[in-house]
């Protein structure tokens, strides 16, 4: 099932024209967010979904094998307590979002602990952040927000690369550049040996699921990991995504 109008880029296409390539059956979907359906037509419990990560979230209550990869593992709490200091931000501290802030620094990285996309990890200034919870929480501008959702505040990083890998069973399946600095980037990485190994080595230390997104960086200090993210909701980039879907196909039958 893939998600109606939700790749911005020419993946969704690429995706679509693999599937019938390949004469794999499929669905445009559509997601109902303020409900939590999905619309579908199709009876077959064999389904893989491509969507937002509330689509991927709302698979989970259909009776589909698999429909969806997310587990309470896609959370930085979990995650932290298997990669240590391999991951970029061991420093930060979880609270709520209406919580005072424990970092002194005028400016700072903030994201949600779950794979849930509630709002984009990026940096605020400290008045930026309080402008934007008091519009969340005060005119309750963005419904699935609450005052108890768990927030991640660490310090700025020095970021020269961002890599993006698809792991599946154990395996690094295709990788892609997707930022280089400051400036987005696409660019298949299944050659780049150092950041291949390096994820590898990741994988063998924790999967938190048989088929999820591990995103990795270039700092000053070495290879390190950025976050976890739900395959069935993650960017393309620029993946193999003909060796993506068949592996897949081979791995969930």
């Amino acid at each position: 099932m893939i998600q109606k109008m939700l790749f911005k880029d020419n993946h969704h296409e690429l995706l679509t024209n693999y599937l019938d390539k390949r004469g794999l059956d499929y669905e445009i979907v559509r997601f109902m967010p303020f409900i939590h359906e999905i619309e579908f037509t199709t009876d077959r419990i064999d389904v893989w979904c491509f969507g937002s990560p509330n689509m991927a979230h709302a698979a989970k209550k259909y009776n589909w094998k698999y429909g969806s990869m997310y587990n309470e593992n896609h959370d930085f709490e979990v995650q932290i307590k298997k990669y240590g200091n391999y991951m970029l931000n061991a420093d930060g501290v979880v609270i709520n979002i209406t919580d005072k802030l424990p970092i002194k620094n005028d400016e700072f990285f903030a994201r949600p602990t779950m794979d849930s996309k509630i709002f984009t990890g990026q940096i605020f200034t400290r008045q930026e952040w309080m402008d934007y919870v008091n519009d969340v929480i005060t005119n309750e501008s963005t419904y699935h927000i609450e005052s108890e959702s768990k927030i991640l505040i660490t310090s700025c990083k020095n970021i020269q690369q961002e890599i993006r890998c698809w792991i599946i069973d154990g395996k690094v399946i295709t990788s892609s550049l997707y930022k280089m600095g400051g400036r987005s980037i696409k660019k298949n990485y299944d050659n780049e040996i150092p950041a291949i190994e390096f994820a590898q080595k990741m994988v063998d230390i924790y999967q938190p699921a048989r088929a999820f997104v591990l995103d990795i960086c270039l700092t000053n200090s070495g290879y390190k990991i950025v976050e976890i993210n739900l395959i069935n909701a993650a960017g393309f980039y620029d993946a193999n995504i003909s060796k993506l879907i068949e592996t897949i196909e081979e791995k969930f039958n």
